[in-house]
């Protein structure tokens, strides 16, 4: 199976939509998964299917929460996640600054090397809104993770001008070494983005509300398909 961790070190990036985004299309394939929440504080993208008759059951058999720490005592939270992993696909919607108490657990625990024992493998989504430091921070992470697969995920929903990440030499100097994958996440419009995320709608509950009409329900079920059509180009989410 595979552990798919949605990262971006930055807040705001847009990880957690981009995590529920593959959610919706991991379930849309009839893909078994555990879906995680890394940031109890602020568990976005699990949210969505909390106290919700219609999604109770998904809720209680495939939603998770755990931590990352730098205090040791809390060091052996995250184990859990390679046993699940046997089992299922697992995403991970991680929080903000969370590279040092990952890195700290991956390396001390030899995780990298107990997956690949137990056939687990690792995918790494990098979400970056455009800016030098989402960039930089790519950059710096880049060998730490060189073993596992890295995908970065411009974000259109947060910048639509992507002519830094195109300029940069040290960048695209990165993504070749590294052989990343590069995809375009695209924008939905936010007078439905941000009503979807005020209230905690998944997508079919914003087309069955009926609060965005007729029109406004086609546009999400693009959205959607467009959303999907980019998964399916990676190839990394494809059921085994």
């Amino acid at each position: 199976m595979t552990i798919h961790f949605i990262d971006g070190e930055k807040g705001g990036v847009g990880k957690s939509w981009f995590a529920f985004c593959m959610t919706e299309y991991l379930v849309s394939k009839l893909i078994s998964l555990y879906l995680y929440a890394a940031d109890t504080s602020n568990p976005t993208a699990t949210s969505k299917y909390k106290d919700k008759q219609r999604y109770a059951e998904f809720y209680d058999d495939s939603v998770h929460y755990t931590v990352f720490s730098e205090n040791e005592k809390k060091i052996d939270y995250p184990d859990s996640i390679l046993e699940m992993a046997l089992n299922r696909t697992v995403v991970i919607d991680l929080p903000a600054q969370v590279y040092t108490p990952m890195s700290n657990w991956l390396e001390q625990k030899e995780i990298f090397t107990i997956g690949k024992q137990n056939k687990i493998d690792w995918v790494r989504w990098f979400v970056c809104n455009g800016r030098n430091d989402s960039i930089n921070l790519l950059i710096s992470s880049a060998d730490f993770y060189k073993h596992q697969q890295t995908v970065v995920v411009r974000n259109w929903g947060l910048c639509e001008n992507w002519d830094l990440f195109d300029e940069r030499e040290d960048l695209q100097a990165t993504i070749k070494k590294y052989k990343m994958q590069v995809i375009d996440f695209p924008k939905l419009a936010d007078s439905k983005a941000i009503r979807m995320d005020a209230n905690n709608w998944t997508f079919d509950e914003a087309v069955e509300l009926g609060k965005f009409g007729m029109v406004g329900n086609s546009d999400i079920y693009r959205y959607v398909q467009k959303v999907y059509q980019m998964f399916e180009s990676t190839k990394l989410l494809e059921a085994l």
